[in-house]
């Protein structure tokens, strides 16, 4: 069984890339594809769940046709 496939930001996403924040300088995929043990290092553990709440929004708001 191979690695899982990195998530990758889609080109829809990109304009958005600058308002994601809570990123602590780390690229938004070193983010999402992070998996930090809270036990061990909560800081990086807290803003990759912040990143990927904020990129999850943006996916429902698309799937509901409320961005521009």
């Amino acid at each position: 069984m191979g690695k899982p496939e990195k998530w990758k930001m889609p080109a829809w996403m990109e304009p958005y890339r600058e308002s994601i924040i809570n990123t602590g300088g780390n690229a938004v995929e070193d983010m999402m594809n992070g998996d930090a043990d809270p036990r061990i290092n909560l800081p990086l553990s807290t803003l990759q769940a912040c990143v990927k709440s904020q990129v999850g929004l943006l996916g429902i708001l698309r799937k509901r046709d409320l961005l521009k």
